[in-house]
């Protein structure tokens, strides 16, 4: 479980904070990301707008050019 930190007031986020995660190349590493509208300092997930979903798996980032992964929520 990861999370970002907040980018106030934009539409494309330029997120500074990275994720290391292992990769293991035998197995299937299935990701979930979800996207909210953070309006206020609370971190309950709850008290913000749901914007979307996206699932892909570990291996379709590291086989994707650049490691790279666009998809649509």
């Amino acid at each position: 479980f990861g999370r970002t930190e907040v980018i106030d007031n934009t539409l494309n986020p330029d997120f500074v904070r990275k994720f290391i995660v292992d990769y293991f190349f035998e197995e299937k590493q299935n990701l979930r990301f979800d996207l909210y509208d953070v309006d206020s300092k609370s971190p309950d997930l709850s008290k913000h707008d749901f914007l979307g979903q996206a699932f892909c798996t570990l291996g379709e980032i590291v086989g994707s050019p650049g490691s790279r992964l666009e998809k649509s929520l």
